[in-house]
């Protein structure tokens, strides 16, 4: 039986595992190249009963807030491993079942099994796709790679140029590497077409980043993004859309911020995975095995159960994480609100530290800062964060 939660915060979207496997083997995954490795014991697809099961649970949580929508991203894994007449399948019932309780359907695929089957699939459900692309192909290629320890570049820009060209537009999303240029890495995007964009910082907690990126200096993530900042502005093309630069020149200039990246926001969305369990962001698991798990499974549970689960997903949802106290008195405390969760994290006192990429995040803001003034003082501000 559900329990309505009267606190504050509210579900957006769900984000949906449609496989538990991917057919490339990522170094920096974090979901099997850290220390939750939950996904061995879970099915390997979603199956019908997960999925009606899900459908459901939003149809429920949107009836009880009235005019309320909700998006579903099909992730995983790799949620084309489903294959094309699965996810058409699935996009039909979604879409029948929930009418407009469904805000839009959106997949995040490596795309290196996209083909013209897939592109019609996604044409037809109006799908919004996120393609992961990390560079150039010497770049990509160092941390990209299938499980025989093959670069996955060539099938993955071959699925976005059919992206591209049958005119669904995908963005790309790109992880950080704090060994490359990042200018070099902007670049290669613009030559491919690429026209919206966004850069992850690389997830690791304040247990784990010297073991991944001790030897990268002090501020690598601010000198990989720092170039790109200026170069998207030297550009001034209004077509040309960053997420982590908009959303911070937003908040910069006074407005909300866009992610849960920054801000210290309560998380909008949940996960549920190919066995129906519900649980947190799955960076999380960078942290500690089973941190973003609720002990809920739609199955069983509705979205509104969250205070009968495990409390830490609950608290995410509706009360947020207390900030550090070197935090709270930090100038740049509004617009960085810590950074993202998972960064904050230590075995030794949980999330009651700033973000283990705090000196990037400080540096970074204070060159925008400087440039959005420059801007401001000499040209003037255009409704246009990159003008």
């Amino acid at each position: 039986m559900a329990s309505q939660n009267k606190r504050e915060g509210v579900l957006t979207a769900i984000v949906l595992k449609a496989a538990a496997l991917c057919n490339l083997n990522c170094s920096y995954c974090y979901v099997y190249n850290h220390k939750d490795q939950s996904f061995r014991d879970r099915p390997r697809l979603i199956s019908d009963e997960v999925f009606d099961a899900t459908l459901a649970a939003i149809a429920r949580y949107c009836d009880r807030r009235g005019r309320h929508s909700m998006f579903i991203t099909f992730h995983g894994g790799e949620p084309t491993l489903i294959g094309a007449g699965r996810f058409d399948e699935l996009a039909s019932r979604a879409t029948s079942r929930l009418g407009n309780r469904l805000a839009a359907l959106g997949i995040q695929t490596n795309a290196t099994l996209v083909d013209d089957v897939w592109v019609d699939a996604l044409r037809r459900h109006q799908v919004s796709v996120g393609v992961s692309l990390d560079g150039p192909p010497d770049i990509h290629d160092e941390t990209r790679v299938d499980h025989a320890g093959r670069g996955s570049y060539d099938a993955t820009v071959a699925g976005l140029r059919r992206l591209q060209d049958s005119g669904l537009a995908p963005s790309v999303l790109c992880v950080i590497n704090p060994r490359v240029s990042g200018l070099r890495v902007y670049r290669h995007f613009r030559s491919l077409g690429i026209t919206r964009m966004n850069f992850l910082f690389p997830d690791i907690s304040h247990d784990t980043k010297t073991l991944f990126y001790g030897d990268c200096g002090l501020t690598p993530v601010a000198d990989y993004l720092i170039p790109i900042f200026d170069e998207w502005m030297r550009e001034d093309n209004p077509g040309v859309f960053i997420r982590l630069f908009w959303g911070l020149l937003r908040m910069l200039l006074g407005g909300k911020g866009e992610t849960d990246m920054f801000g210290n926001l309560l998380m909008s969305y949940l996960v549920v995975e190919t066995d129906g369990s519900i649980e947190a962001l799955d960076a999380l698991r960078v942290c500690e095995s089973g941190l973003g798990r609720s002990g809920l499974n739609v199955l069983r549970n509705d979205f509104d159960d969250l205070n009968l689960g495990l409390p830490l997903v609950d608290r995410l949802v509706h009360e947020g994480i207390p900030l550090s106290a070197q935090c709270r008195i930090c100038p740049e405390l509004a617009i960085c609100g810590g950074g993202y969760l998972p960064h904050r994290y230590a075995r030794a006192n949980g999330f009651d530290n700033p973000s283990a990429w705090c000196a990037d995040i400080l540096k970074l803001l204070r060159h925008m800062r400087a440039r959005v003034e420059d801007v401001s003082i000499n040209d003037g501000i255009s409704a246009n964060p990159a003008a």
